[in-house]
C-alpha cells in the first residue's frame, strides 16, 4: 500500500508539472539539478489531443540555456519516442519527460542540469464512423420484414438493435415490422484495443404518410418554383440574400452561381446553395435565409378562396420523418432550422401553420423523427378558440440541446421552453386532426453565417430520401 501511495503522489507532481509547462532547477547557488552551472528551465510543449491510428507527432521544446534536449517516455505501453517523434501505442496515460543535462553553451556559459520537464495526457482511443442507410419508410402490404446492413470504419462487425420495440424487432441483422408507426433503430460497434465504440441511429417508417420520395430532375440559378417530387408534388426552392441585389425574397440568375439548386441523378437529393463571396458583404443592413417547400403528392399550391382539398390526414401518426443535412460551417455557427407544417384551413385570407425548431447534433446529413407533439400553432389566421405561440420569441427561442459533439446535453431545457408553449402545441395537434398538410417547410432562417471558407459564406440545405409522417 505504502508504495501505491508514493506513486500516486509522484504523478501528482508529474500532473503539475505538466501544467505549468516547465520545472527546472532545484539545484543550490547557481547550479540546476544538483551540478554545477547556471540555472536552466525547460519549458515543454503540450504534446495531448491525439488519438490512437493517427501519425507520430513531433515533439517541441526548449531550455533557457539553449542547449538542445532530449524525450523519453515513462510509459511505454501507451507511447514510445524515438528522438522527438512521439507514437501512441494504447489507450491510457502517456507520460513524455523532457531532459537537459547541461553543458557549456555557445557564448562558453556553464549550465547545470536542468529538472526534468513532463507532460501526462489520456491517449484516447480513434473514433470511427458507422455507414447506415436502411430504408426510409415500409409499407407492411408489401413487406414485414427488412435485412439491414452496415459498415465500420475500422473493419469490426457492427450489430442492431431496436429502440421501439413495439414497432419493430431485430433477430441478427433482420428487422421485424410489427406496427404503424416509427421503427428506430440502432447500429452499434462495440470498438477494440484501437477503435472507440460508435452507435448511430436511423428511422424506418411503418406504413406512413408520404409527403415525398425523391425529387423530379431539375435545378438551376436562382430561385426555383417549378420543381416536383416524384409524386407531384410543386417544390420551391428559395436561398436569398439581401448582398446578391436580386430582388426581395427572389434569387434570381444574376446571383450568377451563388444561389443555386440541384437534384441528384437519381432524384433522392436536393440540395439548395447559398454562396455568396465575402466580397459582396460590404456593409450597412444583411440579411438571409436558405428555405424549402415541399407540397403533398399532387398538390401545386393552396386554394386561394377556400380551404384546400387534399393533402395529408393525420390520425395516429406520431412523428415527422425526414433526413436533413447542414454544411459544417453553417453548423458551426450554430444555426437551426425552422420546420412548418401548413395547413389545408384557410381563414382570412391565410392558412394555418404549425412551428418547431430542430437543431442539427452535427454536419451532414441527419436522419430526424420529430415529434408532431412538438409543434405549435404560429399563425391561426383568426380561428376562434386556436391558441398561438410566437415564431420568434417562442419557437425560435427553443435551446440547443446538443453540445459541439452532438451529445445531448440539455434535454430538459429544450422541455422546460416546449412545455411554455403547452396550450398552442395542442391546438397545434387538435387542427391536425381535423385538417390537413398540404406544404412542409424547411426553413433556415437567417442564413448569414459567422465562419467562411477560402473566403465564400456557405449555407446549404439538403434533403435526401423520403419525407414521411410516421
Amino acid at each position: 500500500m505504502t508504495k501505491k501511495l508514493i506513486q500516486a503522489r509522484k504523478l501528482t507532481v508529474v500532473a503539475t508539472c505538466a501544467f505549468l509547462a516547465a520545472c527546472g532547477g532545484g539545484g543550490d547557488g547557481d547550479g540546476g539539478g544538483g551540478s554545477e552551472g547556471r540555472y536552466q528551465v525547460i519549458t515543454f510543449k503540450y504534446p495531448g489531443g491525439g488519438t490512437l491510428l493517427t501519425a507520430p507527432t513531433t515533439l517541441s521544446g526548449t531550455a533557457t540555456s539553449g542547449l538542445p534536449i532530449s524525450f523519453r517516455t515513462g510509459t511505454p505501453t501507451t507511447c514510445t519516442v524515438a528522438g522527438d517523434q512521439l507514437t501512441l501505442v494504447a489507450a491510457g496515460e502517456c507520460l513524455v519527460i523532457a531532459s537537459q543535462p547541461g553543458g557549456v553553451g555557445s557564448d562558453g556559459t556553464k549550465w547545470a542540469a536542468a529538472d526534468d520537464s513532463s507532460q501526462l495526457f489520456n491517449v484516447l482511443k480513434h473514433a470511427q464512423v458507422l455507414t447506415f442507410s436502411p430504408p426510409d419508410y415500409v409499407l407492411r402490404t408489401t413487406a414485414t420484414s427488412v435485412a439491414l446492413s452496415a459498415t465500420a470504419e475500422s473493419g469490426l462487425p457492427v450489430t442492431f438493435s431496436s429502440d421501439t420495440p413495439a414497432v419493430c424487432s431485430i433477430s441478427g441483422s433482420t428487422v421485424q415490422l410489427l406496427a404503424k408507426g416509427s421503427c428506430a433503430v440502432s447500429a452499434k460497434q462495440a470498438g477494440d484495443a484501437n477503435y472507440k465504440e460508435a452507435t448511430t441511429q436511423r428511422f424506418i417508417a411503418v406504413d406512413p404518410l408520404l409527403v415525398a420520395d425523391g425529387f423530379a430532375p431539375g435545378g438551376g440559378r436562382g430561385t426555383k418554383n417549378d420543381l416536383l417530387t416524384k409524386q407531384g408534388g410543386n417544390v420551391m426552392v428559395n436561398p436569398w440574400n439581401s448582398a446578391l441585389n436580386a430582388g426581395w425574397e427572389w434569387c434570381d440568375a444574376s446571383g450568377g452561381d451563388w444561389c443555386y439548386s440541384t437534384v441528384s441523378s437519381d432524384g433522392s437529393t436536393l440540395d439548395s446553395a447559398l454562396h455568396i463571396p465575402d466580397t459582396m458583404f460590404t456593409g450597412g443592413w444583411q440579411y438571409g435565409f436558405n428555405r424549402i417547400d415541399i407540397f403533398a403528392p399532387g398538390l401545386s399550391g393552396f386554394n386561394g378562396s377556400g380551404d384546400t382539398a387534399g393533402g395529408l390526414q393525420v390520425t395516429t401518426e406520431k412523428a415527422l420523418g425526414f433526413t436533413l443535412g447542414l454544411n459544417a460551417d453553417l453548423h458551426a455557427s450554430s444555426k437551426p432550422i425552422v420546420v412548418h407544417l401548413d395547413l389545408g384551413k384557410r381563414n382570412d385570407g391565410c392558412n394555418v401553420r404549425l412551428s418547431t425548431l430542430v437543431w442539427a447534433p452535427q454536419p451532414g446529413l441527419i436522419s430526424y423523427a420529430v415529434p408532431l407533439d412538438n409543434f405549435a400553432v404560429t399563425d391561426s389566421c383568426g380561428l376562434a378558440g386556436v391558441t398561438t405561440a410566437s415564431l420568434d420569441d417562442d419557437v425560435r427561442k427553443l435551446p440547443n440541446p446538443y453540445d459541439s459533439t452532438g451529445t445531448p446535453v440539455n434535454a430538459a431545457a429544450f422541455k422546460e421552453a416546449l412545455d411554455k408553449m403547452a396550450a398552442s402545441r395542442a391546438s397545434a395537434a387538435t387542427l391536425l386532426q381535423s385538417s390537413n398538410i398540404v406544404r412542409t417547410r424547411f426553413w433556415l432562417m437567417d442564413a448569414n453565417v459567422d465562419r467562411k471558407t477560402a473566403g465564400i459564406f456557405a449555407s446549404d440545405l439538403t434533403i435526401k430520401g423520403a419525407i414521411t409522417i410516421q
